[in-house]
């Protein structure tokens, strides 16, 4: 159901997000370089920006404009095509981990366990709420609902009305820290991950987090897991080197792309998404992007 078709290589440390782009993707490394990747072109990677001694942890990608989290907890708004109008701004203490885009406003969640929300068009913090004591490693939108997920390294997991961060629920999730988080399409669902290496769905249509089933999903921590666009799949990636494929309505194991078998990753998978319904990229600590071939058959 998964298969690799295709290896970019080029970064020159750990990968540690990829996000889908028009026709293409980003990856953001540690060697603070942002790679554009084109699709019909495999061999073709371009620094389109860097941060001198940055190393990328987090990204947000439009076609005009990348914001990245640094590992400092610097937020930087980086245009590629008019670098005179780059903005540095030094923000969450130890690391912003995580980024999201929701309509014209940013979230980022950092070491500080601070949530903030930024203006997109000014560049500039609106509300910034204290979540946790710990660090606040993912962040999740539910577009349905209007919700926002969030995970942090208390163990714990927070959903929020997004429209003015009231707090729904929160939930102890999984120990010691929650690394990975996504919703169902259809907002009835959220499915998390984290370094006690399992994974669960939750019953979210309430509200509430209700947790529904657990499951033990790698050998070592979850770091990231990605909803296919249909709902009815989900991959999982994981510090034991592995990519899973599972069916979201019962959380059935479908595939496991490992080294040998499956030429896969050497390290760690930090990263994955889903650029359509028919492909998955993944990248990590072997600092190379692998793109994946689905088939539902």
């Amino acid at each position: 159901m998964l298969t690799r078709t295709h290896v970019r290589s080029g970064h020159r440390a750990a990968i540690y997000d990829l996000q889908p782009a028009g026709e293409g993707f980003y990856s953001a490394a540690a060697d603070g370089f942002l790679v554009h990747w084109h699709r019909q072109d495999v061999d073709f990677g371009q620094v389109v920006a860097t941060v001198e001694n940055g190393k990328f942890l987090s990204l947000v990608a439009m076609p005009d404009l990348l914001i990245a989290g640094t590992l400092d907890g610097g937020l930087h708004w980086l245009y590629p095509d008019a670098p005179d109008r780059n903005k540095h701004i030094a923000h969450h203490r130890r690391g912003t981990f995580t980024l999201l885009r929701v309509s014209d406003t940013v979230y980022s969640g950092g070491g500080d366990g601070v949530l903030t929300r930024w203006s997109l068009a000014e560049a500039r913090s609106l509300e910034s709420l204290p979540v946790s004591a710990n660090s606040l490693r993912r962040i999740a939108y539910d577009p349905v609902y209007d919700r926002l997920a969030v995970g942090a390294s208390d163990g714990r997991l927070y959903l929020f009305d997004q429209a003015d961060l009231s707090p729904l629920s929160t939930a102890p999730a999984h120990a010691p820290s929650v690394f990975a988080l996504g919703f169902s399409p259809d907002g009835e669902y959220l499915f998390s991950g984290g370094r006690d290496a399992s994974m669960t769905r939750w019953q979210v249509l309430d509200g509430r987090l209700t947790l529904d089933q657990t499951v033990t999903a790698h050998l070592m921590t979850v770091n990231a897991l990605a909803v296919h666009p249909s709902g009815d799949y989900l991959a999982t990636a994981s510090r034991d080197k592995t990519v899973k494929l599972w069916r979201t309505s019962d959380l059935a194991l479908l595939k496991v792309c490992e080294v040998v078998r499956d030429k896969g990753h050497v390290n760690s998978v930090n990263a994955l998404c889903w650029l359509d319904g028919e492909t998955l990229v993944t990248g990590g600590d072997d600092r190379r992007v692998l793109e994946w071939g689905f088939d539902a058959s």
